[in-house]
């Protein structure tokens, strides 16, 4: 049996939520066929001699091309704007020519972007990878800059290298990136709708988007659609042996819309009551990209916050903690720091928003809380070495029963029907 996924991303090196799951992916297919049946077409990858698998690199799309795609396709609500921007013909003669040559036994589309690209002619051989749902991501967004002022987006994220630079700006001017909001969220559901109809079966990562999705095309047609964690590698494992110290850490690419306005908020919200409670407090910031506006507010906080940029290894800084921090207004998907957070058996505190798709309470490693004196509560009350051990063996169970490799491959035997 053979396989060919077909995508915008390139896994590697993993240093992203999105590239986790997809470098999971990877390791599951190259487990269970080898990596000779493998096959990878990725839009923009340069060719790399060490790639695990077979790759195939696609032409990147030409700023004209997406330009003419937006303008002929979005007025007519054929396709979303994101689906639009990363459409050509010289890709998908590419692809095609490719699939012909390879002819995999299952065809894996990773997102609506690249479902497009699906040639109907072998529907049954295909699958729709849809990671989560964009049209929720983008209410919730909405939703969040209706009820919070201070709510600031940077919605392009790491899909800003496949806009064409003059567009850019709109998407960070408040009054058109509302409206292009509102009109990609119409746009996105209605892709969606239709991988879910039209493929033979759709993946999300996260069970309650799965179900939304199966009843929102209910009534239009039978829909196969499945939820399937994403594979995040268990470190070695460490005895944590916390002593009571109020360090605490939040884990996150800062270009993010949701990561950026989470620590933002967390900052401004909930950080001033923890340290008016733990002086000696002390929050490390892990993660890339941080913008001006988040460095200007951890640079009033004095040495109670830090940024610590990217860190290769965990184990240390993660081991000592008292808790991962998960302030999130607004998101969807699952959150893979959660996962990480999970493995290690490190505590969590969490938004309900930033919980969504993980069991919940001490017992499962992850506590929730809405308001920032209940978060603040949560933080303390895991200073206390006794309740931390109880959380964090919470948390290695959760990890265990259903985000372990041998949890998450059996999963993925079923999705992918290979046994």
């Amino acid at each position: 049996m053979s396989v060919a996924l077909v995508g915008a991303v390139d896994p590697y090196p993993i240093d992203a939520g999105k590239k986790v799951v997809l470098g999971g992916a990877v390791e599951y297919f190259r487990d269970r066929l080898g990596p000779q049946d493998v096959h990878y077409m990725i839009i923009g990858a340069q060719p790399q001699p060490d790639f695990p698998v077979t790759l195939y690199p696609l032409p990147k799309v030409r700023r004209a091309a997406a330009l003419a795609a937006v303008a002929r396709r979005v007025p007519t609500a054929r396709a979303s704007l994101q689906e639009s921007l990363l459409y050509s013909p010289e890709i998908a003669d590419a692809i095609e020519r490719t699939l012909e040559r390879v002819d995999p036994d299952l065809e894996i589309y990773g997102t609506i972007r690249m479902a497009q690209y699906a040639d109907d002619a072998h529907a049954d051989r295909q699958l729709c990878y849809l990671d989560d749902l964009f049209s929720e991501r983008y209410t919730a967004m909405l939703d969040a800059a209706h009820r919070y002022p201070d709510v600031v987006f940077r919605p392009l994220g790491n899909f800003a290298e496949h806009v064409p630079g003059p567009l850019r700006p709109l998407a960070d001017m408040k009054f058109p990136q509302r409206a292009l909001l509102r009109m990609e969220t119409t746009l996105a559901r209605r892709s969606e709708d239709r991988a879910a109809l039209r493929f033979r079966r759709s993946l999300l990562v996260n069970a309650g988007e799965a179900a939304r999705l199966t009843a929102r095309v209910a009534d239009r047609g039978k829909a196969d659609v499945m939820a399937v964690p994403p594979l995040v590698a268990a470190p070695e494992y460490r005895t944590r042996e916390y002593s009571g110290a109020p360090d605490f850490v939040f884990i996150g690419l800062l270009s993010l819309p949701h990561n950026e306005d989470g620590i933002r908020s967390f900052l401004t919200d909930v950080w001033p009551r923890v340290i008016k409670r733990m002086p000696q407090a002390r929050l490390h910031i892990i993660g890339r990209e941080c913008g001006a506006e988040l460095a200007e507010v951890v640079g009033r906080l004095g040495d109670s916050v830090t940024l610590e940029g990217y860190v290769d290894d965990l184990s240390e800084m993660l081991s000592a903690a008292a808790g991962m921090i998960n302030h999130l207004r607004f998101g969807s998907g699952i959150k893979l720091k959660v996962i990480e957070a999970l493995a290690r058996g490190l505590p969590v505190v969490s938004t309900t928003i930033g919980a969504d798709g993980f069991a919940v309470g001490p017992e499962h490693g992850v506590l929730v809380a809405d308001q920032s004196e209940q978060f603040a509560d949560a933080l303390c009350e895991l200073t206390d070495p006794g309740r931390n051990h109880e959380v964090s063996e919470g948390a290695r169970d959760q990890f265990a029963s259903t985000f372990s490799r041998d949890a998450v491959f059996a999963c993925y035997d079923k999705a992918f029907a290979l046994r």
